[in-house]
């Protein structure tokens, strides 16, 4: 009797643990497959049934703080528009320097550098209010610096003042501020390597909603690129006389400032739509 006992409260616990491991690998198999749909992006809607994907408006909302990004992030669009004015009337000049274009270039200048100014105070404001890492702040304060450098040639410029370079303006101050711009995009591009931001995710393509930012940021690079090169074939050195190595209206300056402009433009638009500024 005391053996049956044994051996029916034996089976009971054999029956419990056989029962307990199905639910266990049935859990499993469950979190897995779950899993592996989530990873492979084939999902287009989420848990409340809203669609998710471009134009990541669900996936927007989750950006801290977004307002401040779509806000700096127009501005930065409006600075590129400006930039690539600025390229056009500046190549006008050397073809009807009286025309009404070719009179606006210090001014699309203005306009352009006083919103990259304003852009990357809010954008280092942003920065601080999400806790970004250290070298994130460094690469946004380089590109801070560069904006102050970049207002003092159309400012100077307006001023015609021969002592500041006439309607050039300081020869020094735009070739000064790129090479900061273009730094701290390559101390942004590092920060996102090392530190990969919130949301990103190094397994998935350059247009996944979380890898936006780190897209952008790219294009922002490739842009400096251009943007170095042309002012360093077209400035003057303080009248040097190997200076210019390429005149302004020359293919290679001005294809590598369009080039620039626009790429800048590019960027702005990615970050737009990561933050979907143009829907919200």
């Amino acid at each position: 009797s005391r053996r049956l006992s044994l051996d029916q409260g034996a089976e009971r616990v054999q029956t419990s643990a056989i029962h307990r491991s199905k639910r266990l690998l049935t859990a499993a198999t469950m979190s897995d497959s779950d899993y592996n749909e989530e990873d492979s992006g084939n999902e287009s809607m989420s848990d409340s049934g809203k669609t998710i994907g471009f134009p990541f408006t669900e996936e927007a909302k989750m950006i801290p703080y977004r307002m401040q990004q779509v806000l700096l992030n127009w501005i930065f669009i409006v600075a590129s528009v400006a930039l690539i004015l600025d390229f056009g009337a500046l190549q006008e000049i050397f073809v009807d320097p009286k025309s009404r274009f070719a009179e606006l270039c210090n001014w699309f200048g203005v306009l352009s550098c006083i919103c990259w100014l304003l852009g990357f105070i809010l954008l280092c404001h942003w920065l601080h209010s999400v806790g970004a890492t250290q070298m994130g702040l460094a690469g946004a304060y380089m590109k801070l610096i560069a904006s102050c450098f970049f207002n003092l040639q159309p400012l100077t410029g307006t001023m015609n003042d021969p002592l500041l370079g006439g309607s050039a303006g300081l020869w020094w101050s735009n070739l000064t501020g790129i090479l900061f711009f273009h730094f701290g995009n390559i101390v942004s591009c590092t920060d996102f390597y090392l530190h990969t931001p919130p949301g990103a995710d190094k397994r998935k393509g350059w247009l996944f909603h979380g890898n936006l930012p780190v897209t952008a940021m790219w294009v922002y690079q490739a842009a400096t690129w251009f943007l170095v090169t042309s002012n360093f074939l077209a400035c003057s050195f303080n009248g040097a006389t190997w200076a210019p190595l390429a005149a302004i209206p020359s293919p290679p300056v001005y294809i590598c400032q369009f080039s620039g402009g626009f790429l800048l433009l590019l960027g702005s638009i990615i970050y737009t739509v990561w933050c979907d500024g143009f829907r919200n």
